[in-house]
């Protein structure tokens, strides 16, 4: 398996259960504290859960391509905007040793090792193992 693809499965799963899960089925009041957004109906944050798990099936594509040996340029160019842009408002909003700042700290190793494998491609499609 590549460096890459286990970054991939790595976000994949840890965004499904930190993000995706909650903002599915998690009560609308613990919603509501846990972003600090207020909100008549839990439908708004229903509908995030569901546009993240659609960002995860992208990132998915991205492990058979790397499996293969193709750099997946699409799947990585979007993970990098995707996860820099969730780690820069998390880390700004975020105090230390908050979940936000947890969570920001996570989407920025991922930027970071995406932006690494942009760098060194064919590295990042080594072996892992």
């Amino acid at each position: 398996m590549s460096y890459l693809s286990l970054l991939l499965i790595t976000k994949i799963a840890a965004t499904m259960l930190f993000v995706v899960l909650p903002f599915l089925f998690a009560a609308g009041a613990k919603l509501e504290a846990a972003t600090r957004v207020s909100t008549k109906s839990t439908l708004f944050f229903r509908l995030y859960g569901v546009a993240i798990a659609a960002l995860l099936v992208g990132y998915g594509f991205g492990i058979p391509a790397a499996e293969r040996g193709q750099f997946p340029w699409g799947v990585v160019s979007m993970g990098l905007v995707s996860n820099a842009g969730a780690a820069f408002l998390l880390l700004r909003a975020s105090k230390l040793r908050s979940s936000s700042f947890w969570l920001g700290a996570f989407f920025a190793f991922v930027a970071v090792g995406l932006a690494i494998s942009m760098g060194s491609p064919n590295k990042a499609l080594g072996k892992a193992w």
